[in-house]
């Protein structure tokens, strides 16, 4: 095979030189390329080897028009740092990747013009289908613009008037759970940060928290109920100003996987002991919990699991299945460490 002329760096090989390499038509590459059955199985391996060989990549706008398909899934998240997503993305590729497509993931740094802004893009890109977690479920023109994207929407965790498949993550249950151990152990004053009501997560941890309170027999001192953000300046923040207080809980459940870290550090900050002097409970990072000392107690998700729900939803939509929108529930588990022990008095 004659080599090509190299001016400054190696241009991309033609569709002409594959054809010429394999001994076939432009139109049988072209075939080849955009996966058509029209194609003998020996011909097919020619001229998939002589591909390789040259390095050829087929024009994907080019296939995306004969196909109607760009073999893309975007994936909006609120937050790119975040290990939660990481797994969810992970846990979903082990779906997509074997079916052919590829994930692209856009952070929105928890903004509701940068989700409409993605959402836009990815309609004009036309990507075959999307996986979604919003930052605030009331944003109107958010919801607006997912209503009018045409294609399979799988919504993680979020309730939002659209039609498209959700996966939830079960919080109520696991809450309520972990409030009743605390009281067992004798703690009345219970520390909650949680992500904002503007998202069904903190709702859900708010309504869990009230519950176990409830079936404990403890009043709920609304002072102890930090509900706003999620993030780890918040978590430290608003921890700070807990443990800082005249009358501070004995107890702290950091719910939500960038309020966990910051919370920690708080508690760290004012020099507290765990559990000697405080019990605390992290949520959504199970590897952190188990790194610190003493090991921290946690409220976990299989996110990984999430993301492969998701893609199966997303995958059983793009081959064509009709019908209601589907709603799947994850449960949540607790992890008991070290970290939960009867109150210290101060």
């Amino acid at each position: 095979m004659a080599g090509r002329a190299l001016t400054g760096r190696q241009r991309p090989p033609t569709i002409h030189e594959v054809a010429a390499s394999a001994g076939v038509s432009i139109g049988t590459v072209s075939r080849v390329a955009s996966e058509s059955p029209r194609v003998a199985p020996e011909t097919r391996a020619r001229v998939l080897a002589a591909m390789a060989e040259l390095g050829y990549q087929p024009n994907a706008a080019a296939r995306a028009m004969r196909t109607n398909q760009t073999k893309t899934i975007g994936f909006l998240i609120p937050d790119m740092t975040n290990q939660v997503f990481a797994r969810v993305a992970q846990g979903a590729e082990t779906v997509l990747a074997p079916e052919g497509y590829m994930l692209f993931a856009f952070s929105s740094n928890r903004s509701p013009e940068r989700e409409v802004e993605f959402l836009q893009a990815a309609r004009q890109r036309r990507m075959d289908g999307l996986i979604v977690t919003l930052s605030d479920e009331t944003a109107t023109a958010t919801i607006r613009e997912i209503g009018r994207m045409g294609v399979p929407i799988v919504v993680l965790d979020r309730d939002i008037p659209v039609e498209a498949d959700i996966v939830y993550s079960e919080h109520i249950h696991s809450i309520e759970t972990i409030i009743g151990q605390l009281a067992a152990l004798g703690h009345r004053r219970i520390g909650l940060v949680a992500a904002s009501r503007k998202i069904r997560p903190g709702r859900d941890r708010v309504t869990g928290y009230r519950r176990g309170l409830a079936k404990a027999g403890i009043d709920a001192d609304e002072w102890l109920i930090r509900a706003g953000m999620q993030s780890a300046e918040y978590g430290a923040a608003e921890t700070y100003d807990l443990l800082s207080g005249p009358n501070p809980p004995t107890a702290i459940l950091a719910a939500g996987s960038d309020i966990f870290p910051g919370a920690l550090r708080a508690v760290r900050m004012m020099g507290l002991s765990i559990p000697d002097e405080l019990s605390f409970v992290g949520a959504d990072d199970a590897l952190l919990g188990e790194l610190v000392y003493p090991p921290i107690t946690v409220i976990d998700r299989d996110m990984a699991e999430v993301g492969r729900q998701a893609a199966g939803l997303l995958i059983e939509r793009l081959r064509g299945l009709e019908g209601p929108p589907r709603r799947i529930m994850l449960p949540s588990s607790i992890v008991l460490r070290a970290s939960l022990a009867a109150p210290h008095r101060r």
